[in-house]
C-alpha cells in the first residue's frame, strides 16, 4: 500500500475529467504507482473509494459538479464533500479532491486546461507534498 494511489473519477463530465487526469499525471511523482476506477458519477466516487480502502490509504477523486436549475447541485456538492471527510476520519485514509463545484461548465473547463490552474495538478503536488519516499 505505501506507494500505491487509487484515483477514482467520474465520467459524467468526460472532456472536463480527462483534462483532470492529464493535470494528475503530468504532476504526480513517478514512485507512485496509480491504479484507476472509473464510476458514473461524483456521487459514485465515494462508495467506491469506501470499497476499496483494504486495498489503498491514499486516493485522489476525480469529477466535476456543475450547477444547473435545480437544488440537485447543492446536494450532490455537500454530500460529496461531507462523504469524503468522513471516509478520510473513519477508514484513516488520504483523499485528494480533485471533485470541481462549479456554477458554469466553463469554469470546470478553466480549471481542468493545461495550464497552471489546473486542479488535477494541485491535487497530484497535494499527494506529493505529503507523501515522499
Amino acid at each position: 500500500m505505501k506507494n500505491k494511489i487509487a484515483l477514482v473519477y467520474s465520467d459524467y463530465y468526460q472532456d472536463i475529467t480527462d483534462g483532470l487526469i492529464v493535470g494528475f499525471y503530468s504532476t504526480i511523482n513517478k514512485e507512485f504507482q496509480i491504479d484507476k476506477y472509473s464510476v458514473i458519477g461524483a456521487w459514485e466516487i465515494i462508495y467506491k473509494i469506501n470499497s476499496l480502502t483494504k486495498d489503498y490509504d491514499k486516493f485522489v477523486a476525480v469529477g466535476a459538479i456543475v450547477k444547473g436549475e435545480t437544488d440537485h447541485y447543492e446536494y450532490i456538492s455537500s454530500g460529496v464533500t461531507s462523504g469524503l471527510i468522513n471516509l478520510t476520519i473513519s477508514k484513516n485514509v488520504y483523499i485528494s479532491n480533485c471533485v470541481l463545484n462549479v456554477h458554469k461548465i466553463e469554469d470546470a473547463k478553466d480549471r481542468s486546461s493545461n495550464d497552471n490552474k489546473n486542479k488535477g495538478s494541485e491535487s497530484a503536488n497535494a499527494l506529493n507534498n505529503l507523501f515522499t519516499y
